[in-house]
């Protein structure tokens, strides 16, 4: 297939951030593909894979996997090592497990398993706590783990097609599963106090505030996350005590348990920190709205983002 390495080379040698391989009939994907390691979003949809190599964990830039409507029995564990992902697309597949390296995916906010032969669900699903959708339309399931009652940040969750013989209390009455707020916030938009009573609330100010961000502080005044949006420059402040710290993209795979920088200037060189181009303060616009809430849940410094102190 000259088309695809003609493609994959064109893609390396540009720097491509996205390829789209849908529909092409793929049965196999080759390992030159495993080169593309600036890739941001990967499309797989609509082929003829039956399995996926280890080495796609590789492509640990990705924050988009789409492998839809293949022929997928079984998934490499080091699809776990994809931490920046935010969507994974698996629907129309044959899959009646799931790696628990999947639980790693922090960051994943979109999870669709729409159409495949899943009967049950493991308990680490309640690790991704930044999923606000998952899809598990047209499987075979006939309950629903526990765990999936404790994630506070799902707004959505599809069901139909199933075969669900009891339905758990927190589905019943989805307060049930609301967690309470740990440590009230007030936002402070130039100089003008917001009471934030909950995730709605939150949303609402954040798609209305200046470029100037917002400062959310904790019911004691000691801790606060400020916020700023602007795209992937957006970026957060935090500070508690004597402690200031700026935040700075996702935690790399593989990066040492509990390693921070000294101070930013020292961030700028360090390779666990560092992506082509990138400074300390710039993160997604994703990364930043789900810090603000899970500081509104827990009043605590946010763990979706890795940071560094101010110098």
């Amino acid at each position: 297939m000259d088309w695809l390495e003609d493609q994959i080379e064109a893609a390396r040698r540009s720097g491509a951030s996205s390829l789209d391989l849908s529909g092409r009939s793929l049965g196999s994907l080759p390992e030159s593909l495993g080169s593309l390691t600036a890739l941001t979003r990967l499309i797989l949809a609509g082929n003829q894979l039956s399995s996926l190599p280890e080495w796609l964990g590789d492509l640990t830039a990705l924050t988009e996997l789409g492998l839809g409507n293949n022929r997928l029995t079984a998934l490499p564990e080091s699809l776990g090592n994809l931490t920046a992902l935010t969507w994974l697309g698996l629907s129309g597949n044959r899959l009646s497990v799931l790696p628990e390296s999947l639980g790693n995916l922090a960051a994943l906010t979109w999870l669709d398993l729409t159409d495949n032969d899943l009967a049950v669900l493991p308990e680490w699903l309640g690790n991704l706590t930044a999923l606000t959708r998952l899809d598990l339309t047209d499987n075979r399931l006939t309950v629903l783990p526990e765990s999936l009652g404790t994630l506070a940040a799902l707004a959505r969750l599809d069901l139909t097609g199933n075969r669900l013989t009891v339905v758990p209390e927190w589905l019943r009455d989805p307060m049930a599963r609301e967690q309470p707020v740990k440590a009230a916030a007030q936002a402070w938009i130039d100089g003008t106090r917001t009471t934030v009573t909950g995730a709605a609330d939150l949303d609402v100010i954040l798609d209305r505030m200046p470029s100037s961000g917002l400062s959310l502080i904790s019911e004691d005044g000691v801790r606060s996350l400020h916020v700023t949006l602007a795209g992937g420059r957006s970026g957060l402040v935090w500070e508690a005590e004597d402690e200031m710290m700026l935040s700075w993209g996702p935690v790399p795979p593989g990066a040492p348990p509990g390693m921070t920088a000294g101070d930013a200037e020292d961030a700028f060189s360090d390779p666990w920190f560092t992506v082509e181009g990138a400074e300390p303060f710039e993160i997604t616009e994703g990364q930043a709205r789900r810090a603000a809430h899970e500081f509104l849940r827990t009043g605590r410094r946010p763990t979706n983002v890795q940071w560094v102190d101010q110098p």
